[in-house]
């Protein structure tokens, strides 16, 4: 610049000049004014966003609790008594099974942070870097795509945020300043393995898996420690988008993707070349595929995870006290862990003999038992937009009223014959109204239907239990169970424990007590016995017990016992079914006003079998949470019902209606009356139990036991539909499931050594006249070896028959 005289005076000159100073203070005060705006807007702004810093944070959640940030929803598992899954318990947003660090391989961590948080292990919970390189490459590229977030923002955004599904940009704002406060919380006070176990526990891997293991189950069949870096670089790929880079769906996405894993692997020197070029190969994805063919699904619960699950939310209620809400809640959602007494392999026997169509033949004729009922509900609109309802009993009368056809009924032969009914039937309703189908559910259940129950009558263990034939999957969780909720006529099956174990326990009789054999009638009407109208004269308890005769079953109970005490005797052995008026002359005939539950009938001959002690059927022995504290359990709960030595004399008389070669006791009419239940042997064993049939055969029983085992099985309609006669086809599953049950144990006879065997007559009990009671006027022989309590045994002889001589020639 020029500072020469004349310039240095034509500067003086304007500066003096008043006109130009007026301008020169203008523009002073314009750049005063734009200062002081800009200052007082930037400490507004600041102002303001402090303030709302400061809003921001004093809403942010708490971490009272820093492991709240651990993932909570997790499926609750039930095993089996053996240590396997038998049942997942699991609902949306909650199919997750927590691992611990030392269960996670090191390739699985690397592969996720390397493509997740390449800086994990280097920031405090927010990387300030990782922010700066996002923001730049959004203003460089016009779009904000590149994600910034740390693997602990992530894990509080998913287990604090719902997943962080804000519905407006503000609301984005304020959580991400929320989430990265606490992750800096968070990293304060957790190490870097804690946080990234429970990111790997909770990340979202498509096909409804939460977590890592879950995912290794489920698309490599194995757990999470036995992956391998091509399967574990899998997972990491599936981070990002769920269901876009799904390796079961999209291939082909997931390969693109966990290519760039590996890449970064290399570039991070976390594996090696050779490494990356074998965990390229695109065989993994067979493997996938291959592991997705053998997978099933969700199933619907067992019955046995039926009762367990019922029990154990009733449980959770009454004694933790949650309510129903919260406890259905933790049993899908908690992490729960059920311990149960479930055999697996007796549970499977059980399942394919009960399922097995053919097993329902009948012994007399070979008659095959496959039906199917009908279960039907019809909506139908009228053009008024009036809607009627219409069921299963609606079909019925149309059929048997309406079109006359009085003998239709809602079990047919085939499905066919079902759907061709269901069809008319809709024709019918929707011609008639000139209506149309708002909603139409067929159900067909086969028939005969069965239960199962089997039990270890030594502690109570429930080891299998089935509520009836068909698909499971089909009939749904939590469905009709036939084995716990169905209470059936149990017929002379009842007869153990309303007449015969009260008469032996507490009235003084024994086995050998006789009883006269003749016609008895209850309210005026004949008590017959199952195979006609002969009888037996005098007979006693065993006969009684092994040809199930009814007669002296009611003279026993009505005469001896007394009804009152049976009564009370079959409410303490755990029969709950009992009404008030089932205190009269039928009872002993298991005559019932509601009937039983085939699972309180097992439980009673359970405690014959356990000599005389009653322990409650036990279905899980305790409940954990998902850290394995105990917070259920529960010990067998028993009682003494009988004693010993009545158990024992049960037990032989049993005994004796199945195995006819051990126990030989002459019957006036031996082609028709014999041994009811020799269809139940099990070779090698001994086998006690009693059949039981209702009048028109609406119901057929057997309930037996070995020395290690109790069963009992029902089948019948479940419309009381009538068999005509006893098919007997129950008994032959029955023993065919025992004996597959019995295949790998120790043979084993029922001990009887506390008991004296005495040679009696039968017809009087008493001790036997040599050459007399063996040589009888019916041509019969009455004498054989009974089993007595020592000090009950008789000692006198038998009155009934003696011996006389007589002379031919005399008149």
């Amino acid at each position: 610049m020029n500072y020469g005289k004349k310039q240095v005076q034509e500067k003086i000159d304007h500066i003096t000049n008043p006109e130009a100073r007026q301008k020169n203070r203008f523009k002073m005060f314009l750049v005063s004014l734009f200062v002081g705006l800009f200052v007082g807007g930037v400490l507004i702004f600041a102002s303001i966003s402090i303030g709302a810093f400061t809003e921001i944070l004093s809403n942010t959640p708490p971490l009272e609790n820093i492991d709240a940030i651990s993932p909570t929803e997790m499926k609750s598992l039930v095993y089996a008594s053996d240590g396997s899954i038998m049942q997942e318990l699991v609902q949306s947003g909650s199919n997750r099974v927590n691992v611990t660090y030392d269960q996670l391989p090191k390739h699985l961590i690397d592969a996720f942070v390397t493509i997740e948080d390449s800086r994990f292990f280097q920031h405090d919970g927010v990387d300030v870097k990782g922010i700066i390189r996002a923001l730049f490459s959004g203003l460089t590229k016009g779009s904000f795509s590149e994600g910034a977030s740390t693997l602990t923002q992530q894990l509080i955004k998913n287990n604090i945020f719902n997943g962080g599904m804000e519905r407006n940009f503000g609301d984005r704002i304020e959580r991400k300043v929320q989430e990265q406060y606490l992750a800096l919380k968070a990293e304060r006070e957790l190490d870097k393995k804690t946080i990234v176990t429970y990111y790997l526990n909770t990340i979202n891997l498509g096909s409804n898996c939460l977590g890592v293991q879950v995912a290794a189950r489920r698309y490599f069949g194995k757990d999470v420690s036995d992956l391998d870096l091509s399967e574990a670089t899998v997972l990491a790929a599936i981070t990002s988008s769920p269901t876009r880079y799904n390796p079961i769906k999209y291939p082909e996405n997931n390969q693109k993707r966990r290519m760039i894993v590996l890449s970064y692997m290399l570039r991070d020197n976390l594996i090696s070349q050779e490494e990356y070029d074998l965990a390229s190969d695109t065989e993994v994805y067979k493997r996938i595929q291959t592991q997705q063919e053998s997978y099933t699904g969700a199933h619907a619960f067992s019955y046995f995870t039926d009762v367990v699950f019922e029990d154990v939310l009733d449980r959770l209620q009454s004694e933790l006290g949650y309510t129903d809400t919260q406890a259905y809640n933790l049993l899908y959602s908690g992490g729960l862990r059920i311990y149960t007494t479930q055999d697996p392999a007796i549970q499977k026997i059980v399942d394919r003999e009960v399922n097995d169509p053919d097993n329902y033949v009948s012994s007399s004729d070979g008659r095959q038992f496959l039906e199917y009922a009908l279960t039907y509900r019809l909506s139908v609109r009228l053009r008024n937009q009036d809607v009627y309802y219409f069921n299963e009993s609606n079909l019925l009368a149309y059929f048997r009223d309406t079109k006359g056809e009085p003998r239709f009924a809602l079990t047919f032969e085939t499905e066919a014959d079902l759907e061709n009914a269901v069809k008319e039937y809709r024709e019918y309703i929707l011609d008639l109204l000139n209506a149309e189908v708002v909603s139409e559910k067929i159900t067909s259940t086969l028939q005969p239907q069965t239960s199962v129950v089997v039990m270890d009558q030594k502690t109570g263990y429930v080891k299998a239990v089935t509520g009836g034939r068909g698909n499971k999957d089909e009939i749904g969780s939590l469905s009709y169970n036939r084995a716990t909720d169905a209470t059936r006529q149990p017929g002379s099956s009842f007869k153990i424990l309303s007449a015969y174990a009260p008469a032996l326990d507490n009235s003084g009789v024994t086995l050998a007590t006789t009883i006269y054999d003749s016609p008895v009638y209850v309210n005026n009407k004949l008590v017959g016995n199952w195979w006609g109208s002969s009888y037996f004269g005098y007979a006693n308890l065993r006969q009684g017990v092994m040809a199930s005769m009814n007669g002296l079953a009611v003279k026993l109970s009505n005469n001896i016992v007394t009804v009152d005490t049976g009564f009370d005797y079959a409410k303490a052995f755990g029969i709950t079914t009992l009404a008030p008026e089932d205190e009269n002359e039928l009872l002993a005939l298991g005559g019932l006003t509601h009937g039983v539950k085939n699972l309180e009938m097992t439980a009673a001959y359970a405690s014959i079998a356990n000599d005389g002690v009653y322990t409650a059927p036990v279905f899980w022995t305790k409940v954990t949470d998902a850290e394995g504290n105990i917070i259920l359990s529960q010990e067998p709960k028993t009682k003494t019902i009988i004693k010993s030595s009545t158990a024992k004399l049960l037990t032989t008389a049993m005994e004796s209606s199945v195995d006819s070669d051990n126990w030989w006791i002459p019957f006036q009419h031996p082609q028709q009356v014999g041994m009811t239940s020799a269809e139940c042997r099990v070779e090698g064993f001994g086998i006690a139990g009693k059949s039981g049939t209702t009048n028109d055969a609406n119901d057929i029983w057997f309930i037996g036991y070995s020395p290690y085992y109790t069963m009992g099985i029902w089948s019948g309609y479940d419309s009381s539909k009538s068999f005509g006669t006893s098919p007997g086809y129950h008994k032959v599953i029955w023993q065919k499931i025992m004996s597959e049950i019995h295949t790998d144990l120790e043979p084993a006879q029922f001990d009887y050594s506390s008991l004296v065997k005495v040679r009696i007559c039968s017809k009087s009990g008493l001790l036997c006249k040599s050459g007399i009671c063996d040589r009888s006027h019916d041509g019969n022989c009455h004498v054989y070896e009974e089993y007595f309590v020592p000090g009950t045994e008789p000692t006198e002889y038998c009155n009934r028959h003696s011996s006389y001589r007589v002379c031919l020639i005399s008149d």
